[in-house]
């Protein structure tokens, strides 16, 4: 417990840090931890030692970002390159970059680089850290939510066979929870930075975020227990690594950015 209070304590300045700088520090800070956690997902499937496919993998986010900012209605021209690329290093070395290596690192590398571009996009549709925020308690508030509320009520098993601890009376708990505060946040939020606020979207992204980041976490156990690991990774001590603090993002982020990208929660 003392190692993830440490941990959390570390991890929230840095969150504040990256928050307080500009467009390009946050998306060199995303585009890093998206990397991380490709690196992690790759290293948890055991390929890390194709080292030209991993490597490839984690410029993936690099490229992506990149076209976010300047061709972002064809971004999926960038992963197709990458597809293309993935696929020369199969023909020209079959008999290690098989086709199963090659569709696990390119899969892992395209669900983890895009929904982390969509953070950043997401900062970008004029509320910046406002509407980051929204993700972020989308993710981490529905988890802690469903934990507490499944330690004190939990009785019955919701995914014995992917995650025993995870019970249904917490997964309703996590999503009336992230519900709430995110309506609670948005009217303060909104408050203290003189916008207007509109409730409705804020229950919806509550509603969604809530369900679909439980979706990813479990994906993300599935993972695990497949490989038979514990974490993705050490880097954050109690916590794992990267991918156990990000995995219910992947869903979460892009459901986010369209919902505000057309019913934004807060108005200037």
């Amino acid at each position: 417990m003392k190692q993830r209070l440490i941990s959390a304590f570390f991890g929230i300045i840095v969150l504040v840090l990256v928050l307080l700088g500009n467009q390009i520090v946050f998306d060199i800070v995303v585009t890093l931890i998206a990397a991380v956690a490709i690196y992690e997902v790759i290293g948890a499937v055991g390929l890390k030692k194709f080292k030209l496919l991993t490597l490839t993998a984690m410029l993936m986010p690099v490229a992506v970002m990149l076209s976010s900012h300047y061709i972002e209605k064809h971004m999926t021209a960038i992963i197709f390159a990458f597809l293309a690329l993935f696929m020369l290093m199969m023909l020209f070395n079959h008999k290690e970059y098989t086709f199963v290596n090659i569709a696990t690192v390119f899969t892992a590398a395209t669900m983890i680089s895009l929904p982390f571009v969509y953070v950043s996009m997401t900062r970008r549709l004029g509320n910046e850290n406002l509407d980051v925020l929204v993700i972020l308690i989308g993710c981490w508030i529905t988890d802690s939510c469903a934990y507490f509320t499944g330690y004190f009520f939990g009785k019955h098993k919701l995914a014995p066979k992917i995650s025993p601890k995870k019970t249904i009376e917490g997964s309703i708990g996590g999503v009336v929870g992230v519900i709430l505060i995110l309506v609670a946040y948005s009217y303060v939020a909104g408050n203290i930075m003189n916008v207007e606020v509109n409730i409705m979207p804020a229950v919806v992204v509550g509603l969604v975020a809530g369900i679909i980041s439980q979706f990813g976490d479990l994906c993300a156990s599935i993972i695990k227990r497949e490989h038979n690991i514990k974490d993705f990774g050490n880097i954050m001590p109690g916590h794992g690594g990267v991918m156990d603090r990000f995995d219910s993002l992947i869903l979460v982020a892009p459901a986010v950015y369209y919902i505000l990208k057309f019913f934004p929660i807060f108005v200037k």
